[in-house]
């Protein structure tokens, strides 16, 4: 019998968030965790979601954030997918509102499930927006695996939609260089 096929699709604003709320190191290898994750089964590949960095940034944090997403790069089982940012005034300040990364997520995911990419997506998210993302895929009879943190927000939609739910672990988690 064929090994399972696995795709991890990762929100990479999300996953920064909720490794800085545990206290581990936020600037994650995604494709060891992916690795880690699929653990014996096939993986079918890693899929990294975010934006730009924000132009107010100071041009270090500019450099430092584009250098991170370089050595993401590197690793040849993963692909890094940018948004974009939209700029907003609201009340007189400019802010920045990501803009694509959970369309482009969600029509990967969708359409991997539909080509019979994989056999299981695991989803390091915990935007429970991705609730109808989760029950489509399941519609195509794949399994859909939820990764969440511990001591942080964690999706109870996300939790009943999926087929598991499970809780990361630091020694899960590698760090990249700086």
């Amino acid at each position: 019998m064929p090994r399972s096929q696995v795709a991890v699709f990762v929100d990479g604003a999300n996953l920064h968030h909720r490794l800085r709320q545990c206290g581990w190191p936020s600037r994650a290898d995604i494709g060891a965790l992916g690795r880690r994750l699929v653990g014996d089964r096939e993986l079918a590949g890693v899929w990294y979601y975010n934006v730009p960095p924000p132009p107010h940034l100071s041009r270090a944090q500019i450099h430092r954030q584009e250098r991170y997403y370089d050595q993401i790069r590197q690793d040849e089982g993963v692909q890094v997918k940018l948004g974009y940012l939209q700029r907003r005034v609201v009340e007189g300040a400019a802010m920045y509102e990501e803009k694509g990364v959970d369309v482009n997520l969600a029509v990967d995911m969708l359409t991997g499930a539909f080509l019979d990419s994989y056999d299981t997506a695991i989803l390091v998210s915990s935007d429970g927006d991705f609730r109808p993302l989760v029950e489509a895929v399941r519609g195509f009879g794949k399994r859909v695996e939820y990764l969440f943190f511990p001591n942080t927000f964690q999706s109870y939609a996300l939790v009943h939609a999926c087929n598991i739910a499970r809780k990361c672990r630091r020694a899960w988690i590698a760090e990249l260089g700086s």
